[in-house]
């Protein structure tokens, strides 16, 4: 059963506040395609300058996850907290490709190492047994920004010139983790020496561990085919006619949250694995089914399904990771399940686009049927090679 009330201690509640703080900083990023067309930068050069924080924390975090540990974890979250606030004040006032370019892979960095820190402190303050409800609350408070700030970009009427002064701000923001470190109180969430550090041996045996393994492959397939859909969807809503297809992700998202808001409890009451498989056969359900859509209320339908597969999906994989890792290792094992997901938001778009254009969409859709039943699968294996409860 969660163990709720020693869930919501003092340093939880302090780590989940970061963990919105820079997820809002990084939602504000929806609109700069906008802001790189008012600088007069072609299309093609934007989507790099877009993904190069993407790829940046795709290359540096797999080098720093054995570095970060309880005994440094501190350290980190100060540096990453500087240097994610000095690239958003850089790309304030810079306007040329190298430097907009320079500014993203900076951000990209201290992003990841601000968020690989928050996720070294979190594991350690979740209790046995809460688990699903501590991830659910964490992948809740990671995604309601993403669905809050784009309405109040729209409420407030706030134009793409007004990109660089919103960056003013966010930059400042961007240091309020190192002004929580700075609190009496915050040093049941920062440095402590009373785990041995896993670094680059301790990341090797990991790995070996089968269990490991197999979810941190689901994890790639799983991320590998929701980014495809999250990148290519508008377009094939376009080949069926449907104007308003981004109304699919916020059907998705909406139910997503209703999930996290109420799953807790259902997600530490029964199997962990059990339910993650029956969220992702509903995510296979619902890309397999996408390209026979006749009409746009069957393809809204679909969105509240995929989005009740994705709500239930994707908090229990971390879940899981959390139950079959050992305690000197849980942190180092979440963030490389980070690591998975980057690569899945990699591997994603590049095989789906390449899918699309060889193909045609019904090979697109087939293909991520597939893969989600892969990852699926695996996760089945898992419980096989470790005890996994609910």
């Amino acid at each position: 059963m969660s163990n709720l009330s020693g869930l919501f201690s003092f340093g939880f509640l302090t780590i989940n506040f970061q963990f919105a703080l820079v997820t809002a900083i990084a939602a504000l990023f929806f609109a700069f395609s906008e802001y790189l067309q008012l600088l007069g930068i072609n299309p093609a050069t934007a989507g790099f300058i877009i993904s190069a924080d993407s790829l940046a924390a795709l290359i540096v975090q797999p080098l720093i996850t054995p570095l970060i540990h309880a005994g440094t974890v501190s350290r980190w979250l100060f540096g990453g907290s500087l240097l994610l606030s000095g690239a958003l004040f850089m790309l304030a006032h810079v306007t040329s490709v190298p430097l907009l370019t320079a500014g993203r892979l900076l951000q990209g960095v201290g992003f990841i190492c601000v968020l690989s820190s928050l996720i070294t402190m979190v594991v350690r303050l979740i209790p046995p047994g809460s688990s699903g409800s501590a991830f659910g609350l964490i992948s809740l408070i990671r995604l309601v920004p993403y669905a809050v700030i784009p309405l109040l970009f729209d409420l407030m009427s706030i134009t793409p010139s007004s990109f660089g002064s919103l960056l003013n701000v966010a930059a400042l923001a961007a240091l309020v983790p190192v002004l929580v470190l700075l609190l009496p109180a915050s040093r049941q969430v920062g440095e402590s020496e009373d785990i041995s550090p896993p670094g680059l041996s301790g990341m090797l045996v990991s790995l070996r561990s089968r269990p490991v393994q197999l979810l941190l492959l689901s994890t790639l397939f799983f991320f590998s085919s929701y980014a495809a859909v999250f990148f290519f969807l508008k377009q094939f809503g376009q080949s069926l006619w449907i104007t308003n297809t981004s109304f699919f992700f916020t059907i998705a998202t909406l139910v997503m949250i209703a999930v996290r808001l109420c799953g807790g409890f259902f997600f530490d009451r029964y199997n962990k694995v059990w339910l993650c498989f029956a969220g992702l056969l509903l995510v296979a359900g619902s890309y397999g089914l996408l390209p026979l859509c006749t009409s746009s209320t069957i393809f809204y339908v679909l969105a509240g399904f995929a989005g009740l597969g994705w709500g239930i999906a994707m908090p229990l994989q971390s879940a899981v990771m959390f139950d079959i890792s050992d305690s000197s290792v849980r942190a180092m094992n979440q963030n490389l399940q980070i690591v998975m997901m980057q690569g899945g938001f990699f591997i994603g778009p590049l095989v789906g686009g390449q899918l699309i254009s060889s193909f045609g969409y019904s090979v697109f859709f087939v293909t991520l049927t597939a893969t989600v039943l892969l990852a699926g699968f695996m996760m089945v294996c898992v419980r096989q090679h470790a005890a996994v409860g609910g």
